[in-house]
């Protein structure tokens, strides 16, 4: 599949600001179909809801790098929507970057890669016309070197490079079982989930509320997150509504306030849960078709590989 593409398109089911971080990723992305080392094709991709990350996996599996500091953070220190995928190069064809996605679980990942990665041993500083290695605390800057040259980049490596092989190795491994997935149902599930967390946010946020919060105090509101609003289209945003459970909602701008806000009367029973989406009349149709021809019917797993 054009990894790329695909990459951009899951982009914008969740990043709605700092798009333009998606520009690094694929000048990386380029650039690794075109090495020639293995262990260059093989990386961690994630989504945020503002921007974007992409590393090497080696990168992500060295403790105290760059790569595993920012994979980390994002699952300890935010409670952000994450969208995260392995990818896996295969190939550069028609100026298009050819390769699988592997959807994981972030919040399971990250917690494994906090435990399988691996100790820092030195930092590779790497030249022009040549290479040299110092210890991982020790200070280095990006002049020339009087010998190699113009500084072009460094590289932390492992204590123990045959470890970061085998963990390496086990990583692909894990990724062996996982089932082919359509990717335009990817996508609109994307979509969907976006537009149903939003729903369980603002409907938590409501029921913490003790007391009503509107100016005149007549409603309870809660912010429309501006995450959600700078992604969803109209048809989004009624979807929203419909899955909200109050009958007094409505949606409005407030006074001295940015944002927009989902208002309630204070009288409205606020315990109540979401109403889930309903199937599309062509998904109905599909599962139907499906479930008369189980053989048919490819397996799932929660972690899948990608295709178009």
């Amino acid at each position: 599949m054009d990894v790329i593409a695909a990459l951009e398109a899951i982009m914008h089911q969740n990043t709605a600001y700092y798009q333009s971080d998606f520009a690094y990723d694929i000048k990386m992305l380029r650039e690794a179909a075109r090495s020639d080392q293995p262990e260059d094709k093989l990386l961690l991709w994630l989504s945020r809801p503002s921007g974007t990350f992409c590393f090497r996996e080696r990168d992500v599996l060295l403790k105290d790098t760059q790569a595993y500091n920012t994979w980390k953070f994002c699952g300890e220190q935010t409670h952000d929507r994450i969208l995260a995928y392995a990818v896996e190069l295969t190939s550069a064809a028609n100026g298009t970057v050819q390769g699988n996605l592997y959807e994981l679980d972030y919040q399971q990942h990250f917690q494994h890669i906090r435990d399988a990665a691996l100790p820092v041993g030195a930092n590779r500083l790497i030249y022009e016309s040549g290479m040299r290695e110092i210890g991982p605390k020790e200070h280095f800057d990006s002049h020339p070197d009087k010998y190699f040259g113009e500084f072009v980049r460094y590289e932390m490596q492992p204590r123990d490079p045959e470890l970061l092989k085998v963990a390496i190795r086990q990583e692909q491994r894990s990724r062996e079982s996982a089932q082919p997935g359509d990717f335009k149902e990817h996508l609109a599930a994307l979509h969907t989930g976006l537009i149903e967390a939003e729903a369980q946010r603002i409907a938590a946020d409501m029921k913490r509320l003790a007391a009503p919060n509107s100016p005149d105090k007549n409603h309870f509101m809660v912010e429309v997150s501006p995450y959600f609003t700078k992604l969803a289209s109209s048809r989004d945003t009624d979807q929203l509504l419909a899955m909200l459970p109050y009958k007094s909602l409505h949606l409005s701008s407030v006074k001295d306030r940015f944002g927009i806000y989902a208002l309630i009367d204070k009288n409205e029973n606020r315990d109540k849960g979401i109403r889930k989406p309903r199937a599309s009349v062509r998904k109905q149709l599909s599962e139907t078709k499906q479930a008369a021809s189980p053989k048919k019917a490819a397996a799932r797993n929660k972690q899948h590989e990608m295709e178009v």
